[in-house]
């Protein structure tokens, strides 16, 4: 009850110093100057995905080799954490990154189809997708690697898998493929 009677006596005592400036009206006080705020650094560019794993030739691909392979666009719809996500998503298919003739694959029957991608996000966050599902004789889902969202690049690739009904193999911040043989 004292803290409440201390503010009371408090602003008394302020509206009544900003009347004192004369005749009844209200004093003006300046605010303050704005502070000005400076903008983070410009950072470099991201580093490279790596594709690794059980592929003939591993190896890292930047900016360049994404920008000169074929793009598609793609509108896809599925529920997050944050509900109903709606978005256009342009980028290189993974098919096109992992065709099956850089496999690590022997002679047997279909053995492409024991092999998958993982897809592993800077923060760890991964998720796998089968070579069935990205390959143009099998699934043929459309499964890119995106380097733009609604027409802004991303400044790291997001794996995207069109007809999930949830999100949860769409990962941001993609640093890693690592194509994986799920069969002996």
């Amino acid at each position: 009850m004292a803290h409440s009677r201390n503010k009371t006596v408090l602003v008394g005592l302020l509206l009544g110093v900003l009347l004192a400036g004369g005749c009844g009206t209200v004093a003006t006080v300046a605010a303050p100057a704005p502070v000005a705020v400076q903008e983070p650094a410009a950072t470099s560019s991201p580093g490279p995905v790596r594709l690794t794993g059980d592929v003939h030739t591993p190896r890292d691909l930047d900016a360049d080799d994404l920008a000169a392979l074929p793009h598609h666009t793609v509108a896809v719809e599925y529920e997050s954490g944050s509900g109903q996500q709606s978005h256009s998503e342009a980028g290189v298919l993974l098919a096109d990154l992992v065709p099956a003739d850089s496999l690590a694959t022997t002679d047997r029957k279909n053995d492409a189809l024991s092999f998958g991608v993982l897809a592993v996000g800077a923060d760890g966050y991964a998720a796998l997708v089968s070579f069935g599902e990205i390959s143009p004789e099998f699934g043929d889902r459309g499964v890119l690697l995106a380097t733009a969202e609604d027409g802004k690049p991303l400044e790291r690739p997001r794996l995207v898998v069109p007809g999930d009904v949830k999100g949860g193999r769409y990962v941001s911040d993609v640093v890693e493929l690592r194509v994986i043989r799920t069969a002996d």
